[in-house]
């Protein structure tokens, strides 16, 4: 047999070992992994003080429009002898929501949690509140069109809920019935005196 021959008969054959063993076809993609929804924002006001009455903790309030308003000061709030006329108050109000698609092992459940602070003794006076509201969901409806979501929480009751921000009609776009979501919600409130700047 020649050498052409025989790489002939090679090439043949190589030929038809591939033609017989087709290839695997091509593994999919992976999913993509869905993007959590987390928004927040955080707003701050501030009043000088107009007027004050330690004993009946009151503090009399001026905005700056010129508005006044009366408050009661909650005895959370320590030292309040030390605000006199003239001070400003700050409060300061953050909110927060976090959305996230629920992993098959993720043990959370619902949650509520809650801390506090106030002044030390001396410190000039102020306290904070916040409140930390966890809540694992399951999805029964999404309607990207309307932006609508329904879901149901342990007590298996149904609720459906108007979707308004960008970032939430985005992460809705990702769910479909059955899926599991935890739901963050977090919101504060800080209130201190500083001195008028």
């Amino acid at each position: 047999m020649k050498l052409p021959s025989v790489l002939f008969a090679l090439a043949c054959a190589a030929v038809a070992g591939c033609a017989t063993s087709p290839a695997a076809p091509p593994a999919p993609p992976p999913a993509p992994t869905p993007t959590p929804m987390n928004v927040s924002q955080t707003v701050e006001l501030s009043a000088v003080v107009s007027k004050i009455d330690v004993p009946k903790r009151k503090l009399t309030l001026r905005g700056d429009a010129g508005n006044e308003v009366t408050i009661d000061v909650d005895p959370a709030v320590r030292n309040l002898p030390q605000v006199k006329v003239g001070d400003k108050v700050v409060a300061r109000y953050y909110e927060g929501l976090v959305a996230d698609l629920r992993k098959p092992t993720d043990p959370t459940s619902a949650a509520v949690e809650v801390a506090d602070a106030v002044a030390q003794p001396g410190q000039r006076p102020g306290a904070s509140v916040g409140t930390r509201l966890t809540i694992p969901v399951t999805i029964t409806a999404v309607d990207t069109t309307t932006n609508v979501v329904s879901f149901y929480g342990e007590s298996r009751e149904v609720r459906s809920l108007a979707v308004v921000r960008p970032e939430a009609k985005d992460f809705i776009k990702q769910l479909k019935p059955g899926d599991q979501v935890v739901i963050t919600y977090t919101e504060a409130l800080a209130v201190s005196v500083e001195p008028v700047r």
